[in-house]
């Protein structure tokens, strides 16, 4: 059979358009070694070829087995964790939030809303899920510069309604730079002490856009960003650039550290009367240290396994309590008066399993660019978590966008959903997108395709072989 013939044959199979591209390139490479090496034994060039092509064995075989190889596969464990977590938060919302006799003047319109909000959130996880995360390593500057732009036009422009002299309710998207900025990294890997600039003018970009035109919540921004830098730093571990780890750590370190002295003695006089109230709220219980005292005086009254509206209302904490804004913000300390400490510790618990199995996956990925992803998405939702809940017993001192599955918010939990999207479209892509075609052939002549092996074996009474045995490596 003629090359030609048989890698039509064999493409005709892989319904995978990059996995289609690149297996019959690899092919190809290795049936012109294999068609170069009969020649050298002293046939023509068209006996090689078709000898080569014999070797290989029967094309559709072998293009059926990479078509079940390299085919997405859905992450059901992970899709199922998602839609088990986002029952229990609306469940637990409606119990501690809406379903106590409208505690703080909130009605059920509020989670009829959040009903839909948390729907419209799971089909765009599903819609991104399909999506090829991929695309995150092809011009993600441009990508960058577009999602970054339309923030600022939009701000400058001023076609949005301003808040406080800011956009706060933009602040949730900031948290979609994180994929991007993965793609970012990809990018710029190989490029030195010039791809380590570049990347570490983004964070600064995305800074200037986040305090500069969102204002409101840059404490959210902050963590988004947080995350991008310790993403930074696992590229520089990883010599992403090419630089040596020590060199590349002694540079960025340098860098941040000169960033961070620069921005805290920039603070603000509202921002050091936060940190004082924070480490002495008795000393300001009546201005910046109010909020922060009432709320550890709650978290002090809770009762380990029984409803604590009783011990707030004899503290005189009922009515500060009652407020709907207040509750909105600290949904996890109110389920630990409704229910109890016991059960929200549970819950927490069950986060925890969670973010431990969103980091497994991730370390399990192979592709950088879907393993950096993913590690960032996972970082950041697990910061909110951790940050939300150190927040809501008076341990953290800035406020987040809430909790995953938890908070109430139309674009909190679509953002979150979309992160959650990109991790399902990287697992379930994961048998498809490689780093690099590569190919390495030993003396057992099998072919190396991304993580698989094609091996022919031979028989020497016959000089043929047969294809199809595809293992992985």
């Amino acid at each position: 059979m003629e090359m030609d013939k048989y890698l039509d044959m064999v493409s005709a199979q892989i319904r995978d358009n990059r996995a289609r591209a690149m297996a019959v390139k690899e092919l190809r490479d290795h049936m012109e070694d294999q068609a170069a090496a009969c020649e050298a034994e002293g046939m023509t060039r068209e006996e090689a070829v078709r000898e080569a092509a014999r070797q290989m064995g029967d094309p559709v075989t072998a293009g059926v087995e990479l078509d079940r190889i390299h085919r997405p596969k859905m992450e059901w464990r992970l899709f199922f964790w998602i839609l088990a977590f986002s029952i229990l938060g609306l469940f637990l919302q409606y119990v501690c939030f809406y379903g106590i006799g409208q505690a703080g003047g909130n009605t059920m319109e509020y989670f009829v809303r959040q009903c839909w909000y948390t729907l419209s959130g799971i089909g765009i996880m599903a819609a991104v899920c399909l999506w090829d995360y991929s695309i995150l390593g092809k011009h993600p500057e441009l990508s960058g510069t577009c999602f970054l732009g339309i923030i600022g036009i939009s701000g400058v422009s001023g076609i949005l309604p301003m808040m406080n002299g800011g956009y706060p309710y933009l602040k949730c998207l900031m948290y979609l730079f994180v994929p991007l900025y993965a793609g970012i990294l990809y990018s710029n890997r190989g490029k030195g002490y010039l791809g380590m600039g570049i990347s570490t003018v983004w964070i600064g970009v995305a800074f200037g856009v986040a305090a500069g035109i969102i204002g409101g919540g840059i404490s959210v921004t902050g963590d988004a960003l947080a995350v991008c830098t310790v993403m930074f730093f696992a590229a520089v571990g990883g010599e992403w650039f090419g630089v040596p780890r020590k060199k590349g750590f002694a540079a960025a370190g340098c860098v941040f550290a000169a960033a961070a002295v620069l921005m805290i003695a920039n603070l603000k006089g509202y921002q050091i009367a936060r940190l004082q109230a924070f480490f002495h709220p008795e000393d300001f219980a009546q201005t910046a240290g109010y909020h922060i005292s009432q709320i550890r005086k709650i978290a002090s009254c809770l009762s380990f396994n029984q409803n604590s509206y009783q011990i707030l209302e004899q503290k005189g904490l009922l009515d500060f309590w009652n407020h709907a804004s207040i509750q909105n913000q600290y949904m996890i300390l109110q389920s630990a008066v409704v229910l109890g400490l016991a059960k929200t510790i549970g819950v927490c618990g069950l986060y925890g399993l969670f973010f431990l199995y969103l980091f497994f996956m991730a370390a399990r990925e192979k592709n950088r660019l879907g393993r950096m992803a993913a590690f960032g998405c996972t970082l950041l939702l697990a910061l909110e978590t951790v940050r939300n809940v150190m927040y809501n017993f008076g341990l953290d001192l800035s406020s987040t966008a809430g909790i995953p599955f938890f908070s109430y918010g139309r674009l909190h939990t679509l953002t979150v959903y979309g992160l959650l999207g990109i991790l399902l479209s990287i697992y379930r892509h994961r048998n498809l997108v490689w780093d690099i075609p590569a190919v390495r052939r030993g003396t057992d002549g099998g072919v190396k395709i991304g993580n698989y092996v094609i091996r022919v074996e031979k028989d020497e009474k016959l000089s043929s072989g047969t294809a199809g045995q595809v293992t992985k490596v």
